[in-house]
C-alpha cells in the first residue's frame, strides 16, 4: 500500500493545524529556491542549521512548484499532527518517502537531498524506498490539503523569482522588511485576507514606527501581493490606498536660499585641497545625494565638447552604488552658483589625478556625513540653524527652488535623478540634453535665480 494512502485524506477545510500537545520537534516553514532554473523545497527543524533536507520539485514553473510544495507540506503536516513526538530523523524520513512516491506517479524520480539527510540512517530509508518502488501497479492517491499560504511563504517565492533583479543592498533591505511583515502577519492565510486584516496590519506596524517607515513596509507588502496575484497564488489583494497620509512629512527641512549661500561661503573658507570643501559645495549646487557625491571618482568629472563641465553620477566602479536606474545622470556644475569656484574645484580634481588617487573623497561617506551634519552646517548657519537641517536638505532646497521657478518637470528629473517625477512635483520626463540643463541651472542659480 502506498504511504500516501495509509491515512484518511485531510480536506481543504484544514487550513490551520494545531497539535494536541507541543511537538517534540518544531519545523520551520518550508523554504523555496531555484537552482539552474528548477525549484527546490527545503524542510528544516526550527533553530537548527544542520537538520535540514531539500527536494527538487522537478519543475521550472512557479505554479507547479507551489502546488507540489503544498502537497508535500500537507503530507508532512498530517504526519506530524498524528505523531507530535516524532524526532527530526523520523520527520525527515517521512519527508523523503512521501516526496519520492509522489514523484513516482507518472515520471521518473529525480530527488536530491542535502544537509542532515546524508547520515548513517539513510541506508534503511533507501531500503524502504526500494520496497515501495517494487510494488507494481500501486496507485498514488494524494490527499487534498490546503495549508495556510502565509506572507512568509509568498515572500520566499517572490524573492526566488525577483530577488536576483535587486541590488545586494536593496535585497538586504527587502528581506528585513519581509521579515517584519511576516512576523506581523503570522499565520494569516493570504488567500483569504480581507481589507480589515490589512488595515489591522497597518495599525500594528504604526505602533512605534514613523509613518514614512510604515509606508515603506506597505510598499514592500504590495509588491509581493501584486506578484502573487499575477502568478496565481492569490485571487485578490486588498492593499490599495493602504498607506498612511497623515504625518508623512519628512523631518528633513529645506534650506532657504540665504542659508545655501552661507553654506557655500563657509565651504569657501576651507582649503581648496580639502575634500570637505567640495563635498559641501557640490551638494549645494547639484542637489546630489550624500553617497552620490562621496563616491565620485576623477573620471566622473567630465569636460564636455560643448564647454559644459559636469559630474557623472553612475554606479560603474568598485564600491559605487546609486539608488536606482534613473539615478544615473550628468549634472552640470554651475560656476559662480552661490559663489562656487569651478576653476578651484578642477584644480583639486587634477591634483587627485597627479597623486594617483581615483576617488575624489579623502574621507569616508559616513565620516563626511557626520562632519557636514554635526559640524559644518551648524557652524555655517549659526543662529539660523534648526533641527532637521542636514546635508540632504540641500537636495530638498534645489527641488523646491526649481518648482517655485516653474522649471519643467523633465528638467528637474534630469537634475535630481528621481525614480518618479511625482517625488519632484509632477510626472517625469527624460532625455533632456545636458547643455539645456546647464543653461537652466545657470539662469536659476546665477542669473537672478537666487
Amino acid at each position: 500500500m502506498s504511504i500516501l494512502e495509509v491515512r484518511p485524506a485531510v480536506t481543504s477545510t484544514v487550513t490551520t493545524l494545531a497539535f494536541p500537545s507541543k511537538p517534540t520537534t518544531r519545523l520551520a516553514k518550508p523554504y523555496h529556491y531555484r537552482r539552474n532554473g528548477i525549484y527546490y523545497m527545503r524542510l528544516r527543524a526550527t533553530g537548527s542549521t544542520t537538520e535540514a533536507a531539500a527536494v527538487s520539485l522537478q519543475t521550472s514553473n512557479r505554479r507547479e512548484a507551489l502546488d507540489t510544495s503544498e502537497q508535500l507540506t500537507g503530507l508532512v503536516r498530517a504526519f506530524h499532527l498524528e505523531n507530535p513526538d516524532a524526532l527530526w530523523s523520523k520527520l525527515k524520513e517521512h519527508f523523503r518517502l512521501v516526496s519520492a512516491e509522489l514523484f513516482e506517479s507518472g515520471r521518473e524520480v529525480v530527488t536530491q537531498f542535502w544537509g542532515a539527510l546524508h547520515d548513517s540512517r539513510s541506508d534503511s530509508v533507501s531500503r524502504s524506498l526500494s520496497l515501495l518502488k517494487s510494488e507494481k501497479g500501486a496507485s498514488v492517491s494524494v490527499p487534498v490539503i490546503a495549508p495556510a499560504v502565509t506572507f512568509e511563504f509568498l515572500s520566499a517565492l517572490y524573492l526566488a523569482d525577483r530577488g536576483q533583479d535587486q541590488k545586494v543592498s536593496t535585497l538586504k533591505e527587502t528581506k528585513i522588511c519581509h521579515g517584519t511583515l511576516s512576523a506581523a502577519l503570522g499565520e494569516l492565510d493570504m488567500r483569504t485576507q480581507s481589507r480589515a486584516d490589512l488595515v489591522a496590519l497597518r495599525d500594528r506596524l504604526a505602533d512605534g514606527r514613523m509613518p514614512s517607515t510604515v509606508n515603506k513596509l506597505i510598499v514592500k507588502l504590495s509588491a509581493v501581493l501584486a506578484w502573487s496575484v499575477e502568478n496565481g497564488h492569490m485571487s485578490k489583494s486588498y492593499d490599495k490606498k493602504l498607506k498612511l497620509t497623515k504625518g508623512i512629512e519628512s523631518t528633513r527641512k529645506a534650506f532657504t536660499q540665504d542659508q545655501i549661500s552661507k553654506l557655500v561661503a563657509y565651504s569657501n573658507t576651507l582649503p581648496d585641497t580639502s575634500w570637505k570643501r567640495w563635498l559641501l559645495s557640490l551638494g549645494a549646487i547639484t542637489g546630489g545625494r550624500l553617497n552620490e557625491i562621496s563616491q565620485l571618482s576623477v573620471s566622473d568629472v567630465q569636460n564636455l565638447t560643448s564647454g559644459v563641465t559636469a559630474i557623472h553620477i553612475i554606479e560603474a566602479g568598485e564600491g559605487k552604488s546609486i539608488k536606482n536606474k534613473r539615478s544615473e545622470r550628468l549634472v552640470p556644475l554651475t560656476d559662480g552658483a552661490y559663489g562656487f569656484d569651478l576653476a578651484a574645484f578642477l584644480r583639486y580634481v587634477e591634483s587627485c589625478k597627479l597623486s594617483g588617487a581615483e576617488s575624489l573623497a579623502q574621507i569616508g561617506y559616513k565620516t563626511g556625513g557626520e562632519w557636514a551634519n554635526k559640524q559644518a552646517i551648524p557652524a555655517a548657519l549659526g543662529e539660523s540653524f534648526a533641527p532637521g537641517l542636514v546635508f540632504h536638505s540641500m537636495r530638498h532646497s534645489l527641488a523646491s527652488l526649481m518648482q517655485a521657478r516653474g522649471v519643467p518637470t523633465a528638467y528637474a528629473q534630469a537634475v535630481m535623478g528621481h525614480a518618479s517625477g511625482t517625488i519632484t512635483f509632477d510626472v517625469y520626463g527624460s532625455g533632456v540634453p545636458v547643455e539645456t540643463i546647464a543653461e537652466m541651472l545657470r539662469e536659476l542659480l546665477v542669473g537672478g535665480g537666487q
